[in-house]
């Protein structure tokens, strides 16, 4: 497993910290499916 450092807006961060809390997971949760989500919809495009 890899380490991956994101520079983001302070109020960006913020919202998204209030919002894993709200749904009761973790930034990097949210993260990781967002990026695994993004690249299926690239690869279903490139088919």
């Amino acid at each position: 497993m890899k380490t991956l450092a994101v520079k983001i807006e302070d109020s960006l961060h913020k919202t998204l910290k209030h919002y894993a809390v709200s749904q009761d997971t973790t930034v990097t949760d949210i993260v990781v499916r967002l990026v695994k989500k993004e690249l299926e919809t690239k690869k279903e495009q490139t088919r």
